[in-house]
């Protein structure tokens, strides 16, 4: 409404992320434009409610356009011209607590542009930041985050940095890691013994172009980054080769960064999601298919995907920009530890400020128009998910989840929540693991808890569902549990429809032909089958390997098996674990028909529990081999034949118990023959759930371990 040259607007969108830093930056905005009005998170929504004149809020919703970061957690914004104009207050509010965790982020448009302002005293500072962005987590000793508990406490701030400290109108304002050239140390190149110091902007100029030509004539760099070293070059044969061999990554796929926006609508085929997955704040790598214009992806990738993402560190975006200018508009970059950073190249960028948490970058996939986090650190971690309290802590590997006290969760690394426990709680109710800790943690009980109990209370938690009934589907490539389980409001989590046990050799050739003996023991038509499979495919052997194995219930395994016996994967040894399923999930996405051939997925009843039977499976599989079924059309059935099944079997129970509730978890919910169709199947059919703040496996387990 506009009365008096004033006008008052609603500003709405959803936001997931347990990091309220985004809050404050609107707040900032406003009181630079006198807007009077408040700002309130009601669950997943944030609301703002502005009043102001009509020049100060357009100017305040230009800047606010202009510079507040895009998150993958946020929706798009809806605005309305509101009727009541909230009383005048002279200043702008934010109505109820709060939570500023000390995320890794992405530099925001306003730091962004004074790296590359020649007039600005952060002119090519290397680790540029403020209040609403950058790397705040890498440099944290402990909780809270205060410059004297954090690296920089070694670091004083010169005279500029002071007054800017205390400056209530900077994004600096009270900031902990405030910084510039004069008062931090500088980045280093480095050739053996000779070194290079950028201690201004102008040095910092020269190190970086120097950096630029040396991986313009395709030499490899290590390079400093707030999430810890990274290699770098230009995509070619012989350096794709030299960083797989000694960052010991066989033929996974190599991590591709594109040095400008411009080059991913020319080197990539990507929806606007994808397109704005990768500007978001998190930066995040994302499952993309490149182009034709793509020409090396034979050498990073053996699939039709390779994994993208853009610069997130102000480093890389330096040395982007001056790549940029040399038409060099993608290069290899991965992660190097300690171990090898010497034997990679001779060539580094440096700096010698410590960086305490190193974070795996976040990697998501977008299946349709759905965000699904497959796993990472960075953006997501520390995070606070608000649910029914407990007073539990719960660890499940590297991760751990604590009950604060009033339903607000810490989500972080084991080690930051375990040794700060006292500072965060007086006690702990339940000590729940998923795996032997030798921690002493005194708690009035502690208990056990399987992977998959983890990750379905996770997505249950996260969507308020924790007392509902509902069916809980895991399944994952890392588990030995997958399976369909069940919970109804009087009884716990259990499980439904296991796999049936597999043995995993560690040689999984050696499972290959374990397999094929069962299924020549399982009857004569399966006798028949295998021994005339053996003769036509000679390189396998049906027999019960000696040694040791492990009794697995994973479907990846199957897949694996699968792609192996029918010859689809290509290689004679296994790279990584996935890398025999992704050959099989790309012959199924290459099926141009529109159904496939019948594969018998078929429940098996052993002592009253319910087993899919893997023998049945991978039998119709081979029988269809045999016959000379097209390798397309063989992996389409195999994909469509599970998910078909999940479906049917799901919708039964549903049907059966009167549950309308269905939650999704695990890992192969990443891939989009999997994930899409049970998404689209269950979003028409019942109340369906994911992961939504959280990664879909690992992560989520800690945290949803604490309602075991």
């Amino acid at each position: 409404m506009i009365t008096d040259n004033r006008i008052g607007l609603k500003i709405s969108f959803d936001y997931l992320s347990g990091n309220d830093i985004l809050l404050e930056f609107i707040k900032h905005i406003a009181d630079k434009h006198r807007i009077e009005g408040f700002l309130e998170r009601k669950g997943d929504q944030i609301e703002i409610i502005v009043s102001g004149s009509l020049e100060n809020i357009q100017e305040f919703s230009k800047e606010l356009g202009e510079k507040l970061p895009y998150s993958i957690f946020m929706s798009d914004a809806s605005t309305q011209v509101i009727e009541s104009i909230p009383p005048s207050t002279d200043k702008f509010q934010i109505k109820g607590e709060i939570n500023i965790l000390p995320q890794n982020l992405s530099i925001c448009p306003e730091c962004l542009k004074e790296l590359f302002d020649s007039k600005n005293r952060r002119f090519y500072f290397p680790f540029i930041s403020c209040n609403y962005c950058g790397n705040h987590y890498s440099y944290l000793y402990e909780y809270p985050f205060k410059r004297e508990k954090t690296v920089f406490k070694f670091f004083q701030p010169c005279e500029e940095c002071k007054k800017e400290y205390e400056n209530k109108k900077s994004r600096r304002y009270r900031y902990p890691l405030i910084s510039c050239h004069r008062c931090l140390t500088p980045v280093y190149l480095k050739k053996g013994e000779n070194e290079r110091y950028g201690f201004d902007s102008e040095k910092t100029v020269g190190a970086i172009n120097t950096a630029a030509g040396i991986i313009k004539k395709g030499n490899l760099l290590r390079i400093y980054t707030s999430n810890g070293e990274k290699v770098i070059g230009i995509i070619n044969e012989e350096n794709s080769q030299k960083v797989r061999e000694i960052l010991n990554m066989g033929r996974k796929p190599l991590t591709v960064m594109f040095t400008h926006f411009g080059a991913l609508e020319k080197y990539l085929i990507l929806s606007q999601y994808e397109f704005r997955a990768l500007g978001s704040q998190e930066k995040p790598v994302v499952y993309l298919k490149p182009s034709d214009s793509f020409i090396e992806k034979s050498f990073v990738s053996e699939f039709d995907f390779i994994k993208a993402k853009l610069p997130d560190d102000p480093i890389l975006l330096l040395l982007s920009a001056t790549l940029r200018e040399e038409d060099i508009e993608y290069l290899l970059i991965e992660n190097i530890t300690e171990e090898y950073q010497k034997t990679i190249t001779e060539f580094e960028l440096n700096a010698d400020l410590p960086v305490i948490n190193k974070q795996k970058d976040m990697n998501l996939i977008i299946i349709d128009r759905y965000t699904i986090i497959e796993d990472g650190e960075k953006g997501v971690l520390p995070n606070i998910i608000k649910s029914k309290s407990t007073g539990n802590l719960s660890i499940h590997g590297s991760y751990a989840a604590l009950d604060l006290g009033n339903g607000e969760y810490l989500i972080d690394r084991k080690e930051k929540i375990i040794n700060q426990l006292n500072d965060f709680v007086d006690s702990i109710n339940s000590f729940n693991y998923s795996e032997y800790e030798n921690i002493n943690i005194p708690s009035e009980t502690k208990r056990k808890f399987e992977d998959y109990q983890g990750a379905i209370l996770s997505v249950a938690a996260e969507n308020s569902i924790l007392d509902e009934s509902f069916v809980g589907i895991y399944f994952s490539h890392d588990s030995d549990n997958n399976l369909i389980a069940v919970k109804q409001k009087t009884k716990p989590l259990s499980p439904l429809i296991k796999i049936k046990p597999l043995r995993i050799y560690e040689d999984f050739y050696r499972t290959v032909n374990y397999i094929l003996s069962q299924i020549k023991k399982s009857s004569e038509e399966g006798k028949r089958l295998i021994d005339k499979f053996c003769s036509r495919f000679t390189d396998f052997k049906p027999e019960e390997p000696e040694g040791e194995y492990r009794l697995s219930s994973n479907i990846t395994a199957i897949f694996n098996a699968i792609s192996i016996l029918t010859g689809i994967f290509p290689h004679k040894d296994i790279s990584f674990h996935t890398e025999p399923y992704l050959y099989i999930r790309e012959k199924a996405i290459n099926f141009k028909g529109k159904k496939g051939v019948r594969i018998d997925y078929y429940l098996q009843e052993e002592n009253g529990e319910f087993f899919l039977d893997w023998v049945k499976i991978i039998q119709s599989a081979l029988s269809y081999k045999l016959a000379d079924t097209d390798d397309d059309m063989l992996a389409f059935s195999v994909f469509e034949g599970f998910t078909d099944w999940i479906i049917n079997e799901v919708s039964l129970i549903l049907s059966k118990l009167k549950i309308d509730s269905t939650i999704l978890s695990g890992n192969l919910l990443t891939d989009p023959l999997i994930g899409g169709k049970l998404i689209s199947s269950f979003s028409k059919n019942s109340n369906y759930y994911i992961n939504r703040r959280l990664p879909v496996d690992n992560v989520n387990i800690a945290f949803g371990g604490i309602f075991v």
